[in-house]
């Protein structure tokens, strides 16, 4: 089974790939070819027999243990500029990451290209649009992996994620996984650390679809970041293979960052505002999730989607164009994305909503930046939330700046705000709710319950019929961490539990 090949000791009778052919651009020293049939990018990890590859971090820089590798009994080494102590045993290549991640999927079979790939990408949108565009091929009869930032499955079973940004050699074993259990198609989110890594790096995709560029951050030149997108995503853009999709958001006014990134892949457009490919419209939106038409097969769809908000139907849109240009039949997609009732962490509701007018309702949010909890609130609120409550902390060691946005996006977006504790780690917890309430323009408003678990029972107890309390933060965490020690504590757990006790008290006073 190829997909054991990375990161072990090469064996008899096992297949080996030329790092000639996969590495035409390189510079081979003192021989024509290397036979590889394991490597690593630690030389802690590298077992002799192996080629180990040097790549350059923002703490290590993988050629200062080049000889520490040789003597560990490395085949040879690959580097971006040529080390004496290597002499014949190097190969000379202009990015070690990319020959890393060629190595690494050469050697686990190339998994990609044995079934459907689809990549998806952008500032926001990731994990819904997966979530949902998984759904659809699995309605579709087509049984399909995931890999993101939260876990991962083989079309199987579910795993947990060992990293955010799975390195090369992980992620061809997840693809490789997902193809040993028969998977037709997998769906990988690649965040702008991994971009930026080039952690996709010789992945063939299906499709790519990019639900929402944004957010660009304050804090540097908005130019440099538009040239820095565009620099990632036009290279991603270029790993979708001859026939296969860009799937771009018409609405989004940074779309054209793509431009006309591969020409052997078409352009595929999907949008609420502008003409489309497939575009959408949104009838019903209120606490129990949207009526959403969509428009681009060959029948007008109806949609009656379980997830909360704006952004959700966005991603819905999203994931029913990428399916559309897969050519996936409009009744999977109605199934599919009908299928999904919640997203962890996204407006999830603590208990099913029944009866929006004549209820209070509790989401689980994990928004920690100010950005994310505007948008939160804002879907709350245009779901027909009468008064909206926010529940609000910060985590220890994010910055002064950080918190007092947040502070601020809750205090435009909701009506009553409660600070509470989150994860302070090592920091004081009393620093953070200064630093929270300098962020308000009328700080004597907000109330601090430093209690979280007392925090969301207040919360859930000044909210009436017809309100929302939205728990921001931790989402699906279940740790509070403080310096020394962390707590079991979920937040979903201890909503549902306010939720239920004040519905049952409102029935017996009714």
């Amino acid at each position: 089974m190829t997909r054991w090949f990375i990161d072990r000791v090469p064996e008899s009778g096992i297949p080996s790939v030329s790092l000639r052919r996969l590495l035409p651009e390189a510079r081979f020293l003192g021989r024509e070819d290397f036979q590889v049939s394991g490597c690593a990018a630690d030389s802690r990890r590298l077992e002799p027999g192996q080629v180990f590859v040097a790549l350059r971090g923002s703490r290590f820089d993988g050629h200062v243990f080049v000889e520490e590798a040789l003597r560990r009994g490395a085949a040879g080494v690959v580097v971006d500029t040529p080390c004496a102590e290597a002499g014949t045993l190097q190969v000379v290549v202009p990015d070690t990451r990319v020959a890393h991640a060629r190595i690494c999927h050469a050697l686990a079979g190339e998994p990609s290209r044995r079934m459907e790939v689809v990549g998806v990408t952008g500032g926001r949108g990731r994990r819904g649009a997966s979530a949902l565009l998984r759904a659809i091929f699995e309605a579709d009869g087509r049984r399909c992996g995931s890999i993101g930032e939260t876990g991962w499955s083989d079309g199987v079973d579910e795993r947990p994620a060992g990293a955010a940004n799975p390195t090369p050699s992980a992620l061809a074993l997840m693809l490789a996984a997902a193809v040993e259990r028969k998977a037709r198609a997998c769906v990988v989110e690649a965040s702008d650390v991994a971009m930026k890594r080039r952690g996709l790096e010789a992945v063939a995709l299906r499709a790519l679809v990019v639900p929402e560029i944004l957010p660009f951050s304050p804090h540097r030149r908005l130019v440099e970041q538009i040239l820095e997108k565009r620099r990632h995503l036009s290279r991603l853009a270029r790993q979708v293979t001859p026939g296969g999709a860009v799937v771009v958001n018409a609405d989004d006014p940074h779309a054209e960052l793509l431009g006309a990134v591969n020409l052997d892949a078409r352009r595929v457009a999907f949008g609420f505002e502008k003409p489309a490919d497939v575009s959408g419209r949104i009838e019903r939106l209120d606490a129990r999730g949207a009526r959403l038409i969509v428009r681009g097969f060959e029948r007008e769809i109806a949609v009656e989607l379980g997830l909360v908000g704006r952004r959700a139907a966005g991603w819905a849109l999203a994931a029913a164009a990428t399916a559309w240009a897969c050519g996936v039949r409009a009744r999977s997609v109605v199934e599919g994305l009908e299928s999904v009732r919640t997203l962890s962490g996204r407006l999830e509701p603590a208990v099913p909503v029944e009866h929006q007018d004549a209820e209070v309702v509790a989401f689980i949010d994990d928004a920690c930046d100010a950005d994310e909890l505007a948008e939160a609130l804002a879907d709350v609120r245009a779901a027909g939330a009468r008064r909206l409550v926010c529940v609000l902390g910060s985590e220890g060691n994010t910055g002064v700046d950080r918190r007092r946005r947040l502070a601020e996006a809750a205090e435009e977006g909701a009506d009553v705000v409660l600070l509470t504790t989150d994860n302070p780690r090592g920091e004081d917890p009393n620093v953070i709710f200064d630093n929270l309430l300098a962020g308000m323009r009328r700080p004597g408003r907000a109330r601090l319950v430093p209690d979280r678990k007392l925090a969301i029972e207040q919360a859930v107890a000044l909210a009436r019929a017809g309100d929302v309390v939205v728990v921001a933060g931790k989402g699906r965490r279940a740790v509070q961490i403080y310096d020394n020690h962390a707590v079991n504590f979920d937040d979903r757990a201890a909503a549902a539990r306010a939720v239920r006790e004040a519905r049952e008290k409102s029935r017996r006073a009714g």
